[in-house]
């Protein structure tokens, strides 16, 4: 006797939203960026600034088993000092922040060098996601698809396809950690957060402000979830900290290796946080290279966006303006921050947490223009949704 066929489960409507906007919205980007790419693409040259360091090190745990970069790095502290710190025996390990580097290494025996090139295009194709789940918290499917293709195609974002970098990574890991807790996703919300820290070391600072929010919105028990899940990836930061420099609050921007007439001599980058504000502030605003009126037009499309979207959500809107704020204050004390190759790196997450504001200013604009009927925001919870899913499956309440 043969058995009946399985019921084929029925998709919802929400979820064929989903999935054409993310289908749409990865591959707008991803043409643009395969465009892009073919036409720079030499060996290399993708690695650009402090990115072979990071490829450094990555090599180096693959092939050594170990941080140490004294074998990888040739010609010796005449060119390298200022990008490596000096271990208590001895060792030169990264100066930088190794998670992207541990992240890439599977990719590495499949695609050598370029696996660091393919990587990058990977993280942000996954952020133009994340970017579009933050937008739906303002906007309806076609205005938050929209919006997350504008933000990055609209802003300096879209020039570091072609790199290696760390900003992009921990800008990904930051806005996933913020959608998180707009999803009641405390715990996920959380280690992300703990993962943007041991991604960029600055991000430590924003640790308050995402608690507050958690505690604000899920209360005690929230916040009890979260400092649980964040504290996983800071225990590894402080565990690694020991085993290289000796202290687990040591970070290593502490004991950077720099020459002093001819001698070593460790410097630390809490040091170069001396650049007046006012300064820092006109530049970041108004440099013509750097600047963000210059090199991120789209958010001029976020101020309004943020005003609709007040209205709608005030506590969202309040928590992605406040950490944009946050950084932008400061990294405007920050001596080298005109430093990036392309826009401020540094202020990536300003962006990011924009895509919101500037889905609603388009939403607007296209009803204004009978092009769109009004939406209404994503009507979806953590459990219901690919992405709350995910979340929901590796963190717990």
């Amino acid at each position: 006797m043969r058995s009946s066929p399985r019921p084929v489960p029925e998709v919802k409507v929400l979820d064929r939203k989903r999935a054409v906007a993310w289908g749409a919205v990865t591959g707008i980007l991803l043409a643009v960026v395969l465009v892009r790419v073919t036409f720079l693409y030499e060996p290399y040259t993708f690695l650009i600034g402090d990115c072979p360091y990071y490829a450094q090190a990555a090599i180096s745990l693959l092939t050594d088993g170990d941080l140490d970069l004294r074998n990888q790095l040739k010609g010796g502290l005449e060119i390298h000092q200022r990008q490596i710190s000096l271990g208590a025996r001895g060792e030169w390990y990264p100066k930088h922040p190794v998670l992207m580097s541990l992240m890439t290494i599977p990719l590495l025996p499949l695609l050598g060098m370029n696996a660091f090139l393919v990587f990058n295009v990977i993280v942000l194709l996954a952020l133009a996601l994340v970017l579009y789940e933050l937008a739906r918290e303002a906007a309806g499917a076609p205005g938050a698809a929209a919006g997350a293709v504008l933000t990055i195609s609209g802003s300096f974002l879209i020039l570091y396809d072609y790199n290696y970098s760390p900003d992009l990574f921990a800008c990904l890991l930051l806005s996933w950690s913020v959608l998180a807790g707009f999803r009641s996703r405390p715990a996920a919300s959380g280690f992300l957060a703990g993962l943007a820290v041991f991604a960029r070391t600055s991000n430590l600072f924003l640790l308050p402000i995402l608690l507050g929010y958690v505690a604000w919105k899920s209360r005690l028990r929230g916040a009890a979830f979260f400092i649980a899940a964040v504290t996983v990836p800071l225990l590894c930061q402080a565990a690694l900290n020991q085993a290289m420099f000796g202290s687990p609050l040591m970070s290593p921007y502490q004991r950077i290796i720099s020459l002093q007439d001819g001698r070593v001599v460790l410097r630390s980058h809490v040091s170069d946080f001396d650049n007046p504000i006012l300064e820092g502030i006109r530049g970041q605003l108004l440099d013509p290279g750097k600047g963000l009126l210059f090199t991120a037009p789209i958010l001029l499309a976020a101020i309004p966006g943020f005003v609709i979207w007040f209205r709608r959500s005030p506590d969202k809107a309040l928590l992605c303006f406040v950490i944009g704020e946050f950084l932008f204050l400061l990294f405007s004390r920050y001596r080298w921050w005109p430093t990036s190759h392309q826009g401020n790196r540094f202020l990536m997450p300003v962006l990011s947490l924009s895509a919101p504001a500037v889905a609603a200013s388009v939403e607007w604009g296209a009803v204004a223009l009978g092009l769109l009927k009004p939406a209404p925001a994503a009507p979806v919870s953590a459990s219901n949704s690919p992405a709350g899913r995910g979340l929901e499956g590796s963190s717990g309440p």
